[in-house]
C-alpha cells in the first residue's frame, strides 16, 4: 500500500504528512493473524522482538495495560521503531524524488519499518537529555547502517530466540 502511494509523488505525500506518517506506523503493527498488534498481550509476544529486560514481562498483561501510567514504568511496556518514523518518512520522500524502483522502496521499508518492544525505563534512555534519540539516530549512522544502532547506542540489548 505504501509503495502505492509514493506513486502520487512526493509533493502529494508531503501534502499527506500527518496521515501518511500515522499510515507508516499502522503498517507494521499487524500480527501475522490480521489482528491489530498493537502491543495487545494475545498478538504481540508473537508479533514483535523484545529487548532483554521487556521480554520477561512479554506475557503479562499487566505490562500492556495503562502504559502512560507514570508509576511502575519499570513494568511497563512501550512499542519503540528501531529508526524512528520521521526518518522514515523523510527517506521516503526522497526515494520518491530519487525515481527509486518499486522494489527499492519495498525492500526499504521491509528492511527499517520494524518494531521492537522496550521497557519504559528503556524508552526513558533513548529519549533522555543525554541520548537524545527519540527521534534521530546516532551521530555517525548513516542509511544502510545497522538498524538497531540506536537502541545500541543506549546499552538496550536484544532479547535472543
Amino acid at each position: 500500500m505504501v509503495v502505492a502511494m509514493t506513486k502520487a509523488g512526493g509533493e502529494d505525500l508531503l501534502l499527506t504528512k500527518d496521515k501518511s506518517a500515522y499510515f507508516l506506523r499502522g503498517i507494521i503493527d499487524y500480527a501475522e493473524n490480521g489482528k491489530h498488534a498493537n502491543l495487545d498481550v494475545r498478538w504481540a509476544p508473537s508479533t514483535y522482538e523484545y529487548s532483554k529486560h521487556a521480554s520477561v514481562l512479554k506475557h503479562e498483561k499487566s505490562a500492556y495495560q495503562q502504559r502512560s501510567d507514570k508509576t511502575q514504568s519499570e513494568f511497563k511496556l512501550h512499542a519503540e521503531h528501531i529508526i524512528p518514523n520521521i526518518l522514515i518518512f523523510k527517506r521516503l520522500l526522497a526515494m520518491v524524488e530519487e525515481k527509486c524502483s518499486d522494489e527499492e522502496i519495498t525492500h526499504f521499508l521491509d528492511s527499517s519499518c520494524k518494531i521492537v518492544v522496550i521497557t519504559k525505563e528503556e524508552m526513558k534512555l533513548l529519549d533522555g537529555a543525554g541520548a537524545g534519540l527519540k527521534s534521530s539516530m546516532p551521530d555517525d549512522w548513516t542509511w544502510g547502517d545497522n538498524p538497531y544502532a540506536r537502541l545500541n547506542h543506549v546499552g538496550i540489548e536484544m532479547e535472543s530466540v
